[in-house]
C-alpha cells in the first residue's frame, strides 16, 4: 500500500471517531465527569429539587395522618371503656333515692316497734310498713319502666314462645295454649328479651291423656 493511501485511511478513521463524539454529545444530557460525577442541565437540577421538597412534604404529611390515627384508635378505646363502666350511671342515679325510701321505711319500722305498747300498735306498724312499701315498689316500677323496662304480659295470654317459657301444663277444660298463671314473670328492655316468663299452660285433658299413654308406650 502506498504512502499516499495509509494517509487518507487514517484520516477516515479520525472523522469517524469525531462523527461519534459528537452523536453520543449531542444525544445525551449527562457528561461524566472525572471521579464518577454527573453534570445535569440547571434547569433539570432545578426540577430535581422541587420534586424532592414535594416528597419530603408528602412523607411529612404521611407521618402526621398516622399520628393522629394512632391517637384516634387510643381515643377511642378510651371512650369505650369509659361508656362500659359508666353506661349505668344514669340508671342508677335514678334508683338511689328508692333506696332512700327503703332505709327510711326499715328505720321508721325499727323506731315503732321498740315505742309500741301493744298489739293493735304493731298492727298499724305493719299496715304503714306494707303501705311504704308498696309505695317503694311503685316509685322503683316507674324509674324501670322509664328506663325501658316492661314486664311481659301472661294470664289470660296464649302462649309464645318467643316470650314465654312453659314450665308446666294444666290439664283441664278450656281454650288450649292459653297461659293459666305466672311462677315468674319476664321483662323485655325496650323489644328485647331480658327475660322470659315462667308460665303453666292449659292442655285438654284427652291431649293429656293421650301424651300419657304414648309415654308410657314408650317406656314398655
Amino acid at each position: 500500500m502506498s504512502h499516499h493511501s495509509k494517509k487518507n485511511h487514517s484520516h477516515e478513521k479520525q472523522d469517524a471517531g469525531n462523527r461519534m463524539a459528537d452523536e453520543v454529545e449531542a444525544g445525551s444530557s449527562f457528561s461524566p465527569q472525572s471521579g464518577g460525577e454527573i453534570e445535569v442541565p440547571a434547569q433539570e437540577y432545578e426540577d430535581l429539587k422541587k420534586k424532592v421538597v414535594e416528597l419530603e412534604g408528602l412523607r411529612h404529611k404521611f407521618l402526621l395522618a398516622a399520628a393522629d390515627y394512632e391517637n384516634a384508635k387510643k381515643r377511642n378505646v378510651r371512650d369505650k371503656e369509659d361508656f362500659i363502666k359508666f353506661s349505668q350511671a344514669r340508671i342508677l342515679g335514678d334508683l338511689i333515692p328508692v333506696l332512700d325510701n327503703f332505709e327510711r321505711a326499715m328505720g321508721h319500722v325499727n323506731t315503732a316497734s321498740v315505742n309500741a305498747s301493744g298489739e293493735e300498735t304493731l298492727q298499724q306498724n305493719l299496715k304503714t310498713l306494707v303501705s311504704g312499701v308498696e309505695r317503694v315498689q311503685k316509685q322503683l316500677t316507674d324509674i324501670l319502666k322509664m328506663h325501658g323496662l316492661r314486664r311481659i304480659e301472661t294470664t289470660g295470654q296464649v302462649f309464645n314462645p318467643h316470650f314465654h317459657e312453659v314450665v308446666a301444663h294444666v290439664p283441664e277444660e278450656g281454650k288450649e295454649d292459653e297461659i293459666v298463671d305466672e311462677l315468674e314473670p319476664g321483662y323485655l328492655l325496650q323489644d328485647r328479651l331480658l327475660r322470659a316468663a315462667k308460665v303453666r299452660v292449659r292442655v285438654s285433658p284427652q291431649q293429656k291423656a293421650s301424651a300419657a299413654e304414648e309415654k308410657q308406650d314408650e317406656i314398655t
